[in-house]
């Protein structure tokens, strides 16, 4: 639900651009390169602030996530667009540089880094002592005797 709020809300900012439009994608030319349908005619829309590093790998992922879908073309001021996929608001361009395929040339492309932390317990010296097992009877079972070097219990 928060992600279309959110689609809602940036193609509502976008979609009052004059220079941002929906289109639909018919073909691509190469990992950078588009090939859309604009007010009837076939045009070729490039991707802005991108440095191709895996062109192959570019322009597969771009032919299976863009074929036949409808896209959001925001013109950039410096030449190339940023493109989103519709329904679901997918930063194309972030989306190269993020799977390795290109890399980012404009701070606004470049993907969010997120710090994954696995909690794996304590620190042998801070760890609470865990509560005796429990047995069948529900009572607790006494500590274990202490036993010498040699082997011998301690009672």
């Amino acid at each position: 639900m928060k992600v279309r709020i959110l689609f809602f809300l940036v193609s509502l900012s976008l979609g009052l651009r004059l220079d941002a439009s929906m289109v639909r994608v018919l073909g691509v030319v190469d990992g950078q390169t588009l090939v859309v349908e604009h007010r009837g005619e076939q045009v070729q829309a490039k991707l802005a602030g991108i440095a191709l590093t895996d062109e192959p790998g570019a322009r597969a992922l771009m032919q299976w996530t863009l074929i036949s879908k409808w896209v959001m073309l925001d013109e950039q001021p410096g030449g190339g667009f940023y493109v989103y996929r519709s329904p679901d608001a997918l930063f194309v361009n972030r989306e190269l540089v993020a799977r390795g395929f290109a890399r980012a040339m404009l701070p606004t492309i470049e993907p969010v880094q997120h710090v994954v932390v696995t909690y794996l317990g304590t620190l042998r010296g801070t760890a609470r002592t865990p509560p005796a097992a429990q047995t069948g009877s529900g009572k607790t079972d006494p500590a274990p005797a202490k036993r010498s070097r040699s082997g011998r219990r301690k009672d």
